[in-house]
């Protein structure tokens, strides 16, 4: 469902843009994860959207646009404060809540749209919890693959500033998987080592660095109890201009395939959930729902709550004159 269209004469460099800054993966304004959300952003080219994602300077800043193709009701590019990434679950989930409650949802109301993103279509369905808040949740774009195998314990623990001995007797092996976005998922032994982690930012680009950096995401269970489904998990990107991230659901994506094959998860469905940026104060809850057939993951779903706390109106656009 529209809630706005672009007209022809707007598709050249607009004059103002309307935005919004949402908590993602929280019901609970000043927690979670923020985010900006521009809108009507067809008339911008790569250049203009990394500037002003750059000037916002939030783990990341998405562009509500027209679809390229006929199948999306919007498009979505995607930027940290340093590149554009293909897909990540937080600018998704904001999305849809923002789109939900500028198409007039009242509260429960829902809404569904395919969102455009570079990774392939999303399909996402919002929900109305209030005048500012609100749900969300999507299908994963890609299911994830492991792509790669993590760095010795020794040169992960130098960059974690935590023992080699801490990343071993841990229920995963980890490795790097990706569904879009690769990320190093590194296990802990438990939730005390986690938040005992100090980034060390030469060893961690020994570590995750090279020609093809990864993200750190560094899980532990959050309880000792044998049968629990609940994580604990810090991610961290500093070549991505991102020290540590409260939320995110990229990751996310690429932790569930850790999940359905390491962790002896049955056939079936299983809800998971994540707890992040408990150590930065900005507590987030990230929701996972895995299905399993034959042993593979078919399907797998993220999803997370939405507060509104600002809007306004971008008057510097990059390129136009002052």
């Amino acid at each position: 469902m529209k809630t706005w269209k672009t007209s022809p004469r707007n598709r050249s460099r607009p004059v103002s843009l309307r935005y919004a800054i949402y908590d993602v993966f929280t019901d609970t304004a000043l927690a979670g994860n923020p985010l900006a959300v521009v809108f009507g952003a067809d008339g911008l080219d790569d250049m203009a959207m990394q500037a002003i994602a750059g000037e916002f300077n939030l783990s990341e800043t998405v562009f509500i646009t027209e679809p390229k193709g006929r199948d999306a009701d919007y498009g979505l590019r995607i930027f940290t404060p340093t590149s554009e990434l293909p897909f990540a679950g937080h600018p998704t989930v904001g999305a849809t809540v923002a789109l939900t409650l500028a198409s007039g949802a009242g509260e429960g109301e829902r809404r569904r749209f395919v969102l455009e993103e570079t990774v392939g279509d999303v399909t996402a369905d919002g929900r109305a919890n209030g005048p500012r808040s609100g749900s969300a949740r999507f299908f994963a774009p890609r299911l994830p693959e492991q792509v790669g195998e993590l760095p010795d314990f020794a040169a992960i623990a130098d960059a974690l500033d935590i023992m080699p001995g801490d990343l071993m007797d841990t229920p995963i092996q980890g490795g790097v998987w990706s569904a879009g976005v690769p990320f190093a998922i590194v296990p802990v032994r438990d939730a005390d080592v986690l938040a005992d982690i100090k980034l060390d930012l030469a060893a961690f680009e020994t570590a995750f660095g090279g020609e093809t950096p990864v993200c750190a995401y560094v899980v532990a269970k959050a309880s000792a109890t044998e049968h629990t489904t609940d994580w604990r998990v810090r991610m961290f990107g500093p070549h991505l201009g991102i020290h540590e991230d409260p939320a995110t659901g990229g990751a996310a994506a690429a932790f569930a395939g850790v999940l359905a094959e390491q962790t002896g998860l049955g056939e079936g469905e299983h809800g998971v959930a994540l707890y992040q940026g408990v150590e930065m104060g900005r507590p987030s809850l990230i929701r996972l729902r895995l299905k399993l057939e034959g042993g593979q993951l078919t399907d797998l779903m993220l999803g997370g709550d939405a507060v509104k706390i600002a809007e306004g109106e971008l008057l510097a656009i990059p390129g136009e004159d002052a």
